[in-house]
């Protein structure tokens, strides 16, 4: 009697996505742009309408911002999904405009843009990172607690008088300061930069 073996059907590995960060050009700050404005309604409902500025961004604001922050833009198989700021005061590194597309919200891709900024401010030599949120915006303040950050001031006169008020131009009303410092998570925490540039 002769027997026939069957195995169940191989399938094709999935491709690993592609996904890379690069420099914003000034001509990219109008997607960054974008980027911003895409959640600015999110944030309308919490935040002082003197502050939603910052949120519902112009060609005014690319112009200003460019110049004074280094913006980085996240792309998954070439499309853009993100953007992040770095800027270095002292000794840490400030986070700003860490956006998704609203669509690309819960992949991954916002802490693949902080795994980055960490490569480039350890590179640096920077003692860690700073940055604020409100504590509504839950989805921010989720990531960035699950990423490691802690909120070390909720009090505006804290936040405006650290590092000797070297923040008062960032200021939010109702946000916090939160803190991520890289001596006490390790060294072996970051991955080579290289390796978060490109995916």
């Amino acid at each position: 009697m002769q027997t026939t073996e069957t195995t169940a059907p191989r399938t094709a590995p999935r491709p690993q996505e592609s996904f890379k960060i690069t420099p914003a050009e000034r001509s990219d700050m109008g997607l960054v742009a974008d980027f911003v404005r895409s959640s600015a309604h999110w944030y309308r409902p919490i935040v002082d309408e003197k502050d939603m500025a910052e949120h519902e961004v112009d060609e005014r604001w690319a112009s200003v911002n460019f110049e004074k922050r280094d913006f980085y833009i996240g792309r998954a198989d070439g499309k853009a999904v993100g953007t992040i700021s770095i800027q270095y005061f002292e000794d840490y590194a400030y986070l700003g405009y860490i956006y998704l597309d609203v669509n690309q919200v819960g992949k991954g891709y916002g802490q693949k843009l902080m795994r980055f900024a960490e490569s480039v401010a350890r590179a640096k030599g920077m003692a860690g990172m700073v940055l604020i949120a409100h504590p509504e915006a839950t989805w921010a303040k989720r990531a960035y607690l699950k990423y490691g950050f802690e909120i070390i001031a909720t009090e505006k006169k804290d936040i405006l008088s650290w590092k000797n008020g070297i923040l008062k131009t960032y200021h939010e009303e109702g946000f916090e300061l939160y803190m991520y410092n890289f001596a006490k998570h390790g060294i072996a925490h970051s991955p080579k930069f290289e390796e978060v540039a490109n995916g």
